[in-house]
């Protein structure tokens, strides 16, 4: 029943100790390894500690050592429980069935067991769900409760794999057990004969063949159960000596309800030798039971110590069906008496069987129901834990939602203004072109053909140099309107800009343009197409008016989501001072800021000027 602990590899302070422990060939020096590596670890969340435990449970379980094992497995559920590890909580209580079941205890094997096929199902391992279900089932069966074990078997079998053939084999055994018991024959050679297509083990196929051979016995099918029996005891052996002994016995006994004349006695007597050299005293029960049967006619007196015999070794063993067996020969047997004794005897024994048989299975029921309970409670638990957990991240999405809609709020207000804000600008840039334009109109159509007419009128009489005044006024306010004229932002935008850089620059003067082709006009909007022009208009105009320049070069380029725009010329060159007093250069500025442009003057050098404008496109 019991499992030697899987290997683990691990590298810590402890695991010599615990791999020395694992390869000494002693199981002393096991557990004394064991325990110096449990004594030098003191990280009580060390992984390894459960691992250490476990094998400290199955080696002490090796010794018969169950009060340390008892211990030890308590020490493994506490130390699992700390460190949340279900499997190895499981497996605590797994080994607590398992030196339960030494103990000959059937209940603590049945509620242990319960207990890790539990938190097996909970951790999704069906495997050690199903076994420890068998172990369920066979508990039940021991304590008589026949239609429990059926039933937990069965449920068994629906967790279980064909690859698990011991526990498949085992459960089938269950169900088979609990036919015969319940007087179902055929149906318990049927699950035994199941239980033979899953048996791993010479002694396990014997086994489950020695019972269909007792069912076969039961129903008074001799001759087919003797052919069963003399095959068995041809393979037996490869088998111990108490497994020989058990099928000769079965043979002869069974012979023998076949016929009361076969000579069987030096067979039944070979059984009971070996078992009681083998101190088996369960054997020795059907030993004692078929020697007072094959004596009864024979040898009344003989057959009475035979059944003395089996009373005392039921008592020994705490056996109450087989003492109720034993009383039931010994009324046959005795003097009307102690007959009448032993009639009390057996029917205040058959009341007390019946009621602890009651009792066992509203046993197992309690222990389910409790479980289950207890269950319902940790779950319950759980889940207000998990609707706390709940209320606090609902409130914790809740000041999330609150204060990322109070920031979308900011965002929005602050993208609002700055939406507004561009907005006006644009509206300011196109604004002034309008106004730049509607007064070169006015001053074309108005003012400057009044000049001209003023002029044509006065040509005859004026001296020359009247004349050659009002021809400067004129031509003054003609370039005030060409300077402010209509700007095509459309697809000529570039021609125009060009033609107004060529026009601008003086006759004696080069001009150098270069990168301008390069430049995704159609991309820009609309007011920085107006700036550009208009300020590279300005710098041109103040170029011809002041530098004195033979050579102007302007540069256009992109570069990191930026439109640069580099002029030079060779002229005299400006002060500091100058540009921070002009309202030339003051212009420039505000337009330049208007759409989060740069605009920096280079004024190091002696000669010449330099300017550099940067655009965000």
């Amino acid at each position: 029943m019991s499992s030697e602990p899987s290997e683990q590899t691990r590298t810590d302070s402890s695991f010599t100790y615990f791999e020395k422990g694992k390869n000494s060939k002693e199981i002393r020096d096991k557990i004394a390894n064991f325990n110096n590596a449990l004594q030098s670890n003191t990280d009580k969340n060390d992984t390894l500690i459960p691992d250490l435990l476990d094998y400290k449970i199955y080696y002490h379980i090796k010794l018969k050592e169950y009060d340390s094992s008892l211990y030890f497995s308590d020490s493994l559920i506490n130390t699992a429980k700390a460190q949340n590890d279900s499997s190895y909580i499981a497996k605590g209580y797994y080994r607590k069935s398992a030196i339960f079941d030494y103990l000959n205890s059937d209940e603590e094997v049945f509620e242990n067991a319960y207990k890790a096929r539990q938190l097996y199902l909970k951790i999704g391992d069906t495997a050690n769900a199903g076994r420890r279900t068998t172990e369920m089932a066979i508990a039940q069966s021991q304590l008589t409760d026949h239609t429990g074990a059926q039933q937990t078997a069965t449920e068994a079998l629906g967790y279980l794999a064909d690859e698990d053939s011991t526990f498949v084999s085992s459960a089938f055994n269950t169900i088979a057990t609990a036919y015969r018991n319940q007087g179902f024959y055929q149906d318990a050679i049927t699950e035994w004969q199941n239980a033979l297509n899953y048996a791993v083990t010479t002694r396990d196929s014997l086994s489950n063949l020695n019972n269909i051979a007792l069912a076969l016995q039961d129903q008074k099918k001799y001759d087919e159960a003797i052919k069963i029996f003399e095959r068995i005891i041809e393979r037996s052996n490869s088998i111990s000596i108490l497994s020989k002994a058990r099928f000769v016995d079965n043979l002869a006994y069974t012979k023998w309800l076949q016929d009361s004349s076969a000579k069987v006695r030096d067979e039944l007597l070979e059984a009971t030798n070996i078992r009681r050299e083998q101190n088996d005293k369960n054997g020795l029960l059907a030993s004692y039971d078929h020697l007072g049967d094959y004596y009864r006619n024979k040898d009344s007196q003989i057959s009475k110590l035979y059944a003395d015999s089996l009373l005392l070794a039921a008592k020994d063993i705490n056996s109450k069906n087989a003492e109720l067996t034993a009383i039931e020969k010994l009324i046959q047997l005795s003097s009307l008496e102690k007959a009448r004794d032993l009639s009390n005897r057996y029917i205040q024994l058959n009341d007390s069987i019946k009621a602890e048989n009651i009792q066992s299975k509203n046993l197992f029921a309690k222990i389910r129901f409790d479980e289950e309970q207890k269950q319902k409670e940790i779950n319950n638990l759980e889940a207000e834990k998990i609707k706390q957990l709940l209320e606090t991240e609902e409130l914790k999405s809740q000041i999330i939602i609150l204060s990322l809609g109070g920031l979308l709020l900011i965002v929005s207000g602050g993208f609002g203004f700055f939406y507004l804000r561009q907005k006006h600008l644009k509206e300011k840039i196109r604004e002034t072109h309008k106004t730049e334009t509607r007064i070169s109109k006015k001053i074309h159509d108005e003012l400057a053909n009044d000049v001209y007419n003023v002029m044509s009128s006065l040509e005859a009489i004026a001296p020359a140099a009247t004349m050659d005044r009002i021809e400067h006024i004129y031509k003054l306010t003609r370039n005030i309107s060409r300077e402010n004229n209509e700007i095509n932002t459309g697809e000529g935008y570039l021609d125009q800009l060009v033609a107004l850089l060529s026009s601008i620059c003086p006759k004696d003067a080069r001009l150098i343009l270069s990168g301008e082709k390069s430049i995704a006009w159609n991309d820009l909007n609309i007011e920085k197409k107006l700036v550009i022009y208009r300020v590279l208009q300005e710098i041109m105009i103040n170029m011809n008016k002041h530098s004195k320049a033979s050579l102007v070069a302007i540069i256009f380029s992109s570069e990191k989501n930026l439109l640069k725009i580099q002029y030079s010329d060779n002229g005299i060159g400006v002060k500091k001072e100058s540009l921070t007093s002009g309202n030339g250069v003051q212009n420039m500025e505000n337009r330049i800021f208007s759409i989060n442009g740069k605009l920096k003057f280079d004024t190091a050098q002696e000669r010449g000027l330099k300017i550099l404008i940067q655009i965000p496109i």
